[in-house]
């Protein structure tokens, strides 16, 4: 994987006051590596590295401000309404490069001096470090935050992810959000899980009702395949051994559960299938709930006509 490299801040950089200066400064509220340049190791490490350097800037910025003994009045600062595209969650397929979005909220403080949000893998920040990835944001220069009211701050983080290049199966699961936040409160944020947030391989599903149209009283089978990105082929593969749902309706009516089984293995990967007696016009669908590495996902129905 390629390393991006730029220069990077250091304690003692110019100090610069409020978002509105600290935006126009182009005071970095961060150091990006690139999803691609984030390996186990040194690469994760050294963003991690670069993120804090950049949080002890905003750091020292707020203590050399001439009036931050006046200006402490808060108590704290604040961090809420910490969202992973909009949820919990976010799904990479297996060509496209997906944009995740880290959203959230700041007060407690009218000053802001910096804040940065990263995304990160492994057991902890130190001994188990596998992933740490620093926003676009971070990359450009760009102030992530901007005022939304009486000191109150939204801020908008975004990465880009190409499962060609920056993910492997490993990566599915849980991930971390380590979000620091200065302003002039007298207490900062600085937190290596805002949130827990959960990286999928895509999955889709097919079902096929047959055959239509059918006599009554004949035996319909609907067949279905319940597929997921594999990070490491850059295909889609049979999901095995994952509960399905099979929902039927009239052709007026809403769909509801009738029955539940696991996908197949070997030959018959990520394939379902059942029968029923054709009594009625009716439509059929597979449902599948998703897991902690696979989002959920529902088949289009398919309809008999029964004559």
């Amino acid at each position: 994987m390629s390393q991006h490299s730029r220069k990077k801040l250091t304690s003692g950089k110019k100090v610069i006051l409020g978002v509105s200066a600290l935006a126009a400064s182009g005071l970095a509220v961060g150091l990006l590596v690139t999803p691609a340049a984030v390996a186990e190791g040194t690469g994760a490490a050294e963003a991690q590295k670069q993120s804090k350097a950049a949080a002890a800037d905003a750091s020292a910025a707020k203590t050399a401000a001439p009036s931050a003994s006046a200006a402490r009045t808060a108590a704290s600062t604040v961090v809420s309404g910490v969202t992973v595209n909009g949820s919990n969650s976010a799904g990479v397929g297996t060509t496209n490069t997906q944009t995740i979005t880290v959203k959230w909220k700041i007060s407690g403080g009218s000053k802001l001096y910096g804040s940065h949000a990263s995304i990160w893998r492994g057991t902890d920040r130190d001994g188990g470090l596998k992933r740490f990835i620093n926003s676009e944001q971070f990359d450009a220069d760009t102030d992530p935050c901007a005022p939304s009211g009486d000191a109150t701050f939204s801020c908008t983080a975004t990465f880009r992810m190409d499962p060609r290049s920056d993910l492997t199966n490993e990566d599915a699961g849980a991930w971390k959000i380590s979000l620091w936040a200065v302003t002039d409160a007298v207490t900062d944020v600085r937190t290596d899980n805002a949130k827990t947030w959960y990286l999928k391989r895509w999955s889709r599903l097919s079902s096929n009702a047959a055959p239509e149209p059918v006599a009554k009283g004949r035996t319909i089978t609907i067949t279905g395949k319940l597929e997921r990105a594999n990070w490491d082929t850059h295909k889609y593969a049979g999901y095995t051994r994952q509960t399905v749902r099979l929902q039927e309706r009239s052709l007026t009516g809403s769909y509801a559960t009738t029955s539940s089984h696991r996908t197949g293995t070997g030959s018959q990967a990520g394939v379902e299938k059942k029968t029923r007696t054709a009594t009625a016009d009716r439509c059929y669908r597979y449902m599948f709930e998703g897991t902690s590495t696979t989002p959920p996902v529902t088949a289009t129905g398919d309809c008999v006509d029964v004559r």
